[in-house]
């Protein structure tokens, strides 16, 4: 304690360079007031000066008063020290005395229990040396190491230095914390599809997860989107719908055909063929419900940050299953290291929310003398357009193969869908043949009828 030069008492706090010498003193009023005289940026840490250069343990406070308490409360078995500009200018002091820090075997971090100490601490932990780093927060919702003396006395000052827990980054946990009882925890279930064998082979869309699906040009991966997002409504799962090459105002209009098993352009050339009352049940049924549907007006805009934040808004207010079709248009102008950057994004979105997407890739040009995919021609992972990533980060790809080119029509308007990665299970190949019918506009799975079986009308006697 002391006065400054008119006389007002002042707690002073004076900071030494390396060798003890005074360089600078910090003084505090009765109103939290604080100046400072000298040089504080020749300074170490607060009472740096009076500790070896090495030792087991050491304490770092966020002000000298707590730097003192708790000095006071372990009798100076401990080396204890303070930062001098506060939470703000933490990391620039530990960064500074970092090689005086390094001597200790436990750097311990007690910062003030509100969000400038923690977000500090933070900072500071990630430059220390990995393993070393401690951190203390003050129990019983006090604010720091001097409250903690104040209202607990010295015992508890003690206990806590003892009982400080090594920092991990977020992400990072020890194995005690991996309980039998987490361990056995299910896994939660995957939204089942429309088609039962790719079920089968994937388990479903399950949450966090990375669905891609893949196709030649006009081959319908739109089509199977908007089946799958009408199943999931029917269903009540809340969905989000980006579907980059047409207006909310059509996707709408494909989910309302599909309710009436209706083509979607003759929907959209003549509304008429659906009653009111029609219209409204569907409405009713698909887009009333709150959090039940969300669409991206996107305008033609197609910024990757700025869809990136609109898709995590969908699953920040409920959205579970978002649609993205397609992410080549997503990725339009960006390079290599930026389609990287997208899909990493989209990964992290997920972890971070816990929804799963759903999203449509392009296909590569084919080589020259290969068979075009829009000719049935097989897929496989190489043939994703775009960067290494867009194959690596999903969790499940799906490639849908048709000979939209067929002379016979029945072939033409048959798929074969084809799981070409899985995460989990691995159990990759043929999956469902899905159907398309060309009067209501619906995809249903496909059975080949067994060329064994007779007709049951076949009256004729083998000889």
């Amino acid at each position: 304690m002391g006065r400054d030069r008119d006389g007002e008492p002042v707690q002073i706090a004076t900071y030494c360079d390396a060798t003890g010498a005074p360089v600078a003193q910090k003084l505090r009023t009765p109103d939290k007031d604080f100046a400072v005289l000298g040089d504080l940026k020749k300074a170490g840490l607060f009472g740096q000066h009076l500790w070896p250069a090495k030792g087991n343990k050491i304490v770092i406070t966020e002000g000298e008063i707590d730097c003192l308490s708790v000095a006071q409360a372990q009798a100076l078995k401990w080396p204890t020290v303070s930062i001098p500009n506060g939470a703000q200018g933490a990391a620039k002091a530990i960064t500074k005395s970092l090689e005086f820090l390094r001597g200790y075997n436990e750097i311990i971090l007690w910062f003030d229990n509100d969000e400038p100490g923690r977000k500090a601490v933070e900072e500071c932990a990630l430059l220390l040396p990995p393993g070393k780093c401690k951190v203390i927060v003050t129990p019983d919702d006090l604010k720091d190491a001097n409250d903690l003396l104040r209202e607990r006395g010295p015992a508890a000052v003690v206990k806590c230095i003892f009982d400080a827990q090594t920092y991990r980054p977020d992400g990072v946990i020890g194995g005690e914390q991996l309980t039998v009882e987490r361990l056995k925890a299910k896994a939660a279930p995957g939204w089942q599809t429309p088609y039962p064998k790719l079920n089968e082979m994937t388990r479903g869309i399950r949450p966090r997860q990375l669905w891609m699906i893949t196709a030649g040009t006009g081959v319908g991966k739109s089509t199977d989107a908007r089946e799958w997002m009408y199943a999931a409504l029917c269903e009540g799962m809340p969905c989000g719908a980006v579907f980059l090459e047409e207006s909310v105002e059509d996707t709408a209009k494909y989910l309302v055909a599909l309710d009436h098993n209706v083509l979607a352009e003759d929907l959209e050339d003549n509304p008429e063929i659906l009653t009111d009352a029609q219209w409204a049940a569907s409405h009713a049924k698909l887009f009333a419900p709150p959090g039940l549907y969300q669409a991206y007006d996107h305008f033609g805009a197609m910024d990757s940050d700025s869809l990136i934040a609109k898709l995590e808004f969908m699953a920040a207010n409920g959205a579970r299953l978002l649609f993205l079709d397609h992410i080549t248009i997503a990725a339009t102008g960006l390079d290599l290291e930026g389609v990287d950057a997208l899909m990493v994004n989209l990964r992290s979105l997920i972890e971070r929310t816990g929804c799963s997407i759903v999203c449509i890739s392009h296909l590569r040009k084919t080589p020259t003398g290969a068979k075009a995919a829009e000719e049935g021609g097989q897929i496989s992972l190489d043939d994703l357009k775009g960067s290494g990533s867009i194959k690596q980060i999903p969790d499940v790809i799906i490639a849908k193969e048709r000979n939209q080119q067929a002379e016979n029509e029945a072939e033409r308007d048959v798929a074969q869908l084809r799981v070409l990665k899985v995460r989990r299970g691995g159990k990759t190949g043929p999956a469902d043949k899905v159907k398309y019918d060309t009067v209501t506009g619906r995809l249903t799975p496909f059975v080949e009828p067994d060329p064994m079986e007779c007709p049951e009308d076949d009256d004729d006697v083998p000889f």
